[in-house]
């Protein structure tokens, strides 16, 4: 009875695993091997997750999206702002000259890296001019789009990512979803 109960639990725990679970376990690994090697380089800046910063107050959050204007225009985080990722910290500053104060900032890319750069470059001065917080998006917008998370373009809500490239996309969940530029 006992063999017979096991061979039927691990019947049903093995079928529940499918192709695409454990692809997107694989992937899920990489993006977050990505963000290890992120935290070891800039050690400075502080990271979100994306369930948390879903749940930040909107009127006090600013999303900066860190990528080449091809990738925003696929797809940004709802009213996130554009950032050309060569941006100096005095060019951002002036750029994006605004009160800051009680401000929470989040800065996401792909996977964090270009953001964790531009993070680190800008937090001193953001942190001084009275923003309460910033951060990099753990993982980026690759593991805010593996949540289901909402996204636009300028035509609306969508849920197509840009991968960066086929290196990098292999970290996005729904490959149904990549896209290298913004649907008509």
């Amino acid at each position: 009875m006992f063999r017979f109960t096991l061979s039927i639990f691990f019947g049903v725990f093995l079928s529940s695993f499918s192709e695409f679970s454990v692809a997107e376990e694989k992937e899920n690994k990489a993006l977050h091997k990505a963000h290890v090697s992120i935290v070891k380089d800039h050690r400075t800046v502080r990271h979100i997750g994306v369930k948390s910063a879903a749940e930040l107050d909107t009127k006090d959050t600013l999303f900066f999206d860190v990528r080449e204007k091809k990738e925003f225009d696929v797809s940004h985080i709802i009213n996130s702002k554009h950032v050309d990722p060569e941006l100096s910290a005095s060019d951002f500053m002036a750029q994006f000259d605004q009160d800051w104060t009680g401000k929470t900032l989040v800065f996401y890319c792909s996977v964090g890296r270009r953001s964790s750069i531009l993070a680190e470059k800008v937090q001193a001065e953001l942190k001084a001019a009275g923003a309460k917080d910033v951060y990099n998006l753990k993982e980026g917008v690759f593991a805010w789009h593996n949540a289901g998370l909402p996204l636009e373009n300028a035509a609306g809500p969508t849920e197509l990512v840009h991968p960066f490239n086929a290196f990098w996309g292999r970290m996005i969940n729904r490959k149904d979803l990549v896209a290298y530029k913004a649907a008509d």
